[in-house]
């Protein structure tokens, strides 16, 4: 095992033994039940309290979980909160339309989906929980950039790019802030092939309680399947579930207030 992957197994050790330490725990109890040196178990609580995920009481020079930690978990339950409120309703979507259903949300300028429902029909994709996904070509991308500032969809577009997945992407600045602007105007997304050529897939967003836009939901299909007339259908659900799981997490339409 090389020596990074070593220090990052002992920092999580330690990590974990503190947070079974109700009122603090000491470096020598920590070599003794880790079996490690003083110097290392120093050595890595100091890295630790520095990044504030440990701190110190001074007084007793004991250790305990900091605040940094909690901070971190916090962000990490924000999502689980909308996977768990979306979950009835993403499977409601998926029985009706037998297709597949995608839950994702956006970090660090990317898509990242965190729940996907299969429907009963068959469908071959790249998508799969945990998978990142550029936001210029997929539906579920565009329906949260279409809610973003334009200076932050701007910065996305000029870390990441808008690299051509098909033939089909829009690749230039002008046609995707156009696109976005329709997606305000309809309240969905459209991914005609610009991701997967012979997937199309249809997106709408999720707000929250303060009425930001913080995930979006789709249903994916073979083209074959996603004829003009069924897509209208198909979007007028999506958009519909959309503002469901959006109630879920507090959001109020302009309508409802």
């Amino acid at each position: 095992m090389e020596e990074g992957v070593k220090s990052v197994e002992r920092a999580f050790q330690i990590l974990e033994r503190v947070s079974l330490a109700k009122n603090g725990i000491g470096v020598t109890e920590l070599a003794a039940e880790l079996n490690m040196y003083k110097s290392t178990i120093h050595r890595v609580l100091t890295t630790l309290v520095n990044l504030g995920y440990i701190e110190q009481d001074p007084q007793t020079e004991r250790y305990k979980l900091g605040f940094k930690l909690l901070e971190v978990s916090s962000r990490l339950l924000d999502s689980l909160d909308i996977r768990r409120e979306a979950m009835p309703f993403l499977q409601e979507l998926a029985d009706w339309t037998n297709e597949v259903v995608h839950l994702v949300v956006l970090s660090k300028g990317q898509v990242v989906y965190i729940e996907k429902v299969e429907g009963t029909e068959t469908i071959r994709m790249h998508s799969r929980v945990g998978h990142r996904a550029p936001v210029h070509c997929t539906g579920v991308g565009k329906a949260i950039l279409a809610y973003l500032p334009e200076a932050q969809v701007r910065e996305i577009i000029r870390q990441y790019g808008l690299e051509a997945h098909t033939r089909h992407t829009l690749s230039t600045l002008p046609d995707l802030l156009a696109d976005l602007e329709l997606v305000r105007q309809r309240g969905y997304a459209l991914d005609l092939q610009e991701n997967e050529m012979g997937i199309t897939c249809v997106a709408a967003p999720i707000f929250d309680h303060t009425g930001a836009v913080v995930a979006s939901v789709s249903v994916s299909a073979p083209t074959i399947r996603m004829q003009p007339e069924r897509l209208e259908e198909l979007a007028k659900e999506v958009r519909t579930i959309g503002l469901k799981i959006s109630g879920r997490l507090g959001y109020r339409s302009q309508s409802e207030i």
